[in-house]
């Protein structure tokens, strides 16, 4: 019985581990993953080439993130009816970006405040299983009902 509740636990740990929070405690890594995506969306809000997909690019096939900064474009300019029906995840990865962004504005110690309480949230709920999961069946029905 205690063997079975380890490997339960050594799971949910596993599963449930903070994603975000981690992210969140060092400024470089918020400021090189600020960077690479304020680029990203500035090219494509600009109408200009930007990274492609590799996965399309390879194998002709979408991938879960397909057209998410293009999405979010559209949520930055107002037009969030244009955005939700183009990925329904848009408010999610500018959330994500918002919060991140503040990440490197905060000093250290209201940063790393902010980062544990964000470390319970997903280890308590999930929450970024639970994202990836959504995400996952998302692209699953967009790949078998294109729009």
């Amino acid at each position: 019985m205690e063997a079975n509740h380890s490997i339960k636990s050594a799971a949910s740990n596993l599963l449930f581990t903070p994603v975000l929070a981690t992210v969140m405690q060092s400024r470089r890594i918020i400021a090189l993953l600020g960077a690479v995506s304020l680029f990203q969306v500035v090219l494509t809000a600009l109408e200009l080439p930007a990274w492609q997909c590799p996965l399309k690019a390879t194998l002709a096939v979408t991938c879960p993130g397909c057209g998410l900064t293009r999405a979010v474009v559209l949520l930055v300019e107002g037009k969030w009816l244009s955005a939700m029906q183009l990925h329904a995840f848009a408010p999610v990865g500018l959330a994500m970006g918002l919060l991140l962004a503040t990440g490197i504005l905060l000093p250290a110690r209201v940063r790393d405040t902010v980062a544990r309480r964000i470390a319970t949230i997903e280890k308590r709920s999930g929450i970024m299983l639970w994202l990836i999961f959504g995400l996952l069946v998302y692209w699953i029905g967009r790949l078998m009902i294109p729009i």
